[in-house]
């Protein structure tokens, strides 16, 4: 059985990746120098508008919690009203079998008095 590693290095053409190594790394000493640049230190105006904007985000936040409070009340409620509904049409359904039979029987009654 043969060592899969050893065959992936086998794929990897060597030739091509060591041809192209001195445009690799000036790419790479680019990329780290754009990286290592530090950014200025935030003035305070922008300290001050990132609190406003959090504070806009907390209200908002609030605002939410709130609605789907309200809406969570509104689905119970109308969770309830189905139930009640539902309890209802059982009855309905439970009379209705029971006239169906009644008159079925009264249909009986009057051709065997006829």
């Amino acid at each position: 059985m043969g060592i899969p590693w050893l065959l992936a290095l086998k794929a990897i053409p060597w030739d091509t990746i060591l041809a192209n190594v001195p445009s690799i790394l000036r790419s790479a000493d680019a990329l780290v120098s754009k990286t290592m640049v530090l950014p200025d230190a935030p003035s305070l105006n922008d300290v001050r508008a990132l609190a406003d904007r959090i504070a806009v985000v907390e209200q908002r936040d609030s605002e939410t919690a709130e609605l789907l409070t309200r809406v969570t009340a509104q689905v119970a409620a109308l969770t309830t009203a189905g139930e009640v509904l539902e309890a209802r049409v059982r009855w309905l359904l439970t009379a209705a079998i029971a006239a169906s039979l009644m008159s079925v029987l009264a249909c009986g009654i009057a051709l065997l008095n006829r």
